[in-house]
């Protein structure tokens, strides 16, 4: 089955979300990914850092430090770092193997309730309460280090971010539009994501997407009318809508792409989606 130009734009926006929320790890030899050496930081342990934040140096694990999180045997914990919503972790190991020690932090994480979303050279976590968490083991000049970086996000945060893991379904959908006067029928197909669900019609003359993990939710609607006059959705305007897996609708105001003089008019749109 295509793309089509909407389909790619979505997919294309959702690329750029999951990139800006899953940046790399820290930098090695570095408690706060600036690439410094944290441990040449005159701040006696537990005291406050320059930037207010809390440095703890050596083997003492502070109490903001998640009490659940696994750490393999064998690692000499050599700081620990709190700075706004972020602490980070970096611990060395005297010998090993980089892919069997992450592997062992991996499966402890998930055995200890942590959600794996990915698992590449950074494995990347979520867990309700902690927060988004990255592990990454790496050998730099001959020294194995672990590198745990948290991001201590609210759960809607986290519900957003495992939105985009979520794996999309793409069903056959039919949607009925009335906008004004007109009343426009056609078949598509819905792309359904978690709370992120849409309808796309074959002939382009209807769209309608709702995102629930967004906050507020997000929906946008379009329509195409056979002599190619588009009408939209404004960006923040007052939608109704509801949403589940076999239908989605939404009622509010449209306006007239590249002709603003022309007002608005009232629509709803209905997409039932097969199962």
């Amino acid at each position: 089955m295509g793309v089509s130009r909407r389909q790619m734009g979505a997919l294309v926006l959702g690329t750029v979300l999951l990139l800006a929320s899953c940046g790399g790890g820290l930098d090695e030899g570095s408690l706060d990914g600036s690439g410094s050496d944290a441990s040449n930081t005159p701040t006696p342990p537990g005291g406050d850092s320059s930037d207010g934040g809390e440095l703890s140096l050596g083997d003492e694990i502070p109490d903001y430090f998640p009490s659940d999180f696994y750490l393999p045997a064998g690692i000499t914990v050599e700081g620990v770092r709190r700075g706004g919503d972020a602490i980070s972790l970096t611990g060395t190991f005297e010998s090993g193997d980089v892919e069997v020690i992450q592997a062992d932090v991996v499966a402890g994480l998930q055995a200890a309730g942590y959600e794996l979303l990915t698992n590449d050279e950074i494995a990347a976590f979520v867990k309700n309460g902690v927060g988004r968490v990255r592990v990454r083991t790496s050998e730099f000049l001959g020294e194995l280090t672990l590198s745990v970086d948290i991001d201590t996000w609210s759960d809607q945060q986290l519900d957003e971010l495992r939105a985009l893991f979520v794996e999309a379904v793409t069903v056959p959908g039919r949607a009925t539009a009335q906008f004004g006067d007109s009343t426009l029928e056609s078949d598509g197909e819905c792309i359904l994501q978690g709370p992120d669900r849409s309808f796309y019609a074959s002939d382009v003359s209807i769209t309608l997407l709702i995102d629930e993990a967004a906050d507020p939710s997000n929906v946008y609607a379009d329509v195409t009318t056979p002599d190619g006059i588009v009408f939209s959705t404004e960006f923040g305007a007052d939608i109704a809508f509801e949403s589940s897996p076999e239908r989605l609708s939404a009622t509010g105001e449209m306006v007239e792409l590249y002709n603003e003089s022309a007002g608005s008019v009232s629509f709803s749109i209905t997409a039932t989606c097969e199962s």
